[in-house]
């Protein structure tokens, strides 16, 4: 059995990192949707896909059109949605007149749009694949815009985590939450180490990341308020910067991943023995 302090004190660095990596990824989240990034970048990718003239068409289609709100574009479009309404097009002329009926032949949408180098060979490679008719291609259609989407969604996904990274080294430093400190701080004040441990095991309780009941900062030992700035040697600038870095590292993993750690680490304290408040480690 692990020694409780190390138990708790591994406690109440997970529960300070879930705290941290809710803030930062609230902050992402609100900067995401103050600079519409979802929506710049589903753009991006339906361009990728379409090409910037038919991109430019589907978003004008009434199917997609009415999906935003206030002017701003969509940041999300439903495969099945966007494959109708790209067929539509492609099944009209400028004028909106039909020049393909649905009905027939998938090679005639094909034929459509062979001189466009980014539709033209998608369609021709997806016509082939037991499609009979224009309005049977829509299935296929809607498939390959599915694949398309989910590697736009990877796209953000990278996007989110380096902005998430920034965030969460402005969030470490402005609450002046170095890992090595709290780590040392926990370890040597017994009193402290059982009052976090305890705010730990309650929001492990709570079983969710969003519905857990956490503590503020004020709960742990971070802040500028009493870190003795003007005290401060090169080494112990060095040990700030690498306590910064290594709390940067671990809010970069995201709340889930701590929360779920979390609840592992509560149960290992809840099946060991437990201490004293106040018994100092010797």
């Amino acid at each position: 059995m692990l020694d409780q302090p190390v138990v708790d004190v591994a406690l109440g660095l997970a529960l300070l990192y879930v705290v941290l990596s809710l803030a930062a990824s609230a902050i992402t989240e609100w900067i995401s949707a103050l600079l519409g990034l979802r929506s710049k970048n589903l753009r991006a990718g339906v361009e990728t896909l379409l090409g910037k003239e038919y991109a430019e068409k589907v978003y004008a289609h009434p199917l997609i059109a009415n999906l935003a709100r206030d002017g701003k574009l969509p940041s999300y479009i439903e495969p099945d949605t966007m494959a109708t309404a790209l067929l539509d097009l492609l099944a009209h002329d400028e004028d909106g007149r039909p020049v393909v009926d649905l009905a027939g032949p998938a090679t005639a949408l094909v034929d459509r749009v062979d001189g466009n180098h980014v539709l033209g060979p998608t369609l021709r490679a997806l016509a082939p694949h037991g499609v009979d008719t224009v309005d049977g291609l829509r299935g296929q259609v809607a498939g390959w815009l599915d694949e398309g989407m989910n590697r736009v969604s990877g796209w953000y996904k990278r996007r989110a985590h380096v902005l998430i990274f920034v965030i969460g080294a402005v969030v470490t430093v402005a609450a002046n939450a170095s890992t090595l400190h709290v780590a040392r701080d926990l370890w040597t004040d017994a009193a402290l180490r059982e009052s976090v441990a305890l705010l730990a095991e309650q929001a492990a309780d709570a079983g969710t990341v969003t519905d857990a009941d956490l503590p503020d900062l004020g709960a742990f030992p971070v802040g500028w308020e009493d870190a003795g700035l003007g005290d401060w040697s090169f080494l112990d600038w060095i040990a700030q910067v690498l306590g910064w870095l290594i709390t940067i590292s671990a809010v970069s993993l995201g709340a889930p991943f701590w929360f779920d750690l979390l609840g592992k680490v509560a149960r290992l304290r809840a099946a060991g023995p437990r201490r004293e408040a106040g018994k100092q480690q010797t």
